[in-house]
Formats: structure tokens, sequence, C-alpha cells
């Protein structure tokens, strides 16, 4: 009889060790979901940002296409080259 409660108890320590790790498990994919959702909200932040950026790329270079093609006709005009003579 003393030997059935051995057994009996090593096996409920084994299950509370079970369930033990189990929990652990479980607190640390929690852990690991929140950590991903703000990560994803940081990611979705930075996408916004360098869409943003690439906007002002964009009208930063046609700004400069126009630029040179005003300085290339007004240098055209004074050489009396251009069609605006």
């Amino acid at each position: 009889m003393l030997k059935r409660i051995k057994i009996v108890t090593s096996l409920l320590l084994v299950l509370a060790v079970f369930g033990l790790l189990q929990l652990t498990s479980g607190g640390l994919f929690f852990n690991a979901l929140k950590n991903d959702k703000e990560n994803f909200t940081v990611l979705q932040t930075i996408r916004q940002q360098q869409s943003t950026l690439n906007g002002s790329w964009v009208a930063l270079l046609q700004t400069r296409n126009t630029l040179n093609r005003a300085g290339i006709r007004y240098m055209m005009d004074q050489n009396n080259i251009g069609s605006g003579s």
C-alpha cells in the first residue's frame, strides 16, 4: 500500500510539472503575440511614412525637372535660339 501511495504521489507530481510547463508556454505565447502586435503597428507606421516620403521625393524630382526645363528655355531665349524670341 505504501508503494502505491508513492506511485500516485509521483504521478501527481509529474502531472503538476506538466501543468506548470503548459501555463509557462501559454504565457510565453501570449507575450510573443503581444510583441508581434506591437511590431505590426510599428511596421504599419513606418510603411505610411515611407509612402509619404516617396510622394515627396517624386514631387521634388518633378520640380527639379520643371526648373531645368525653364532654365534651358531661358538660356535659349537669351541666345535667340528658342521659339520665344
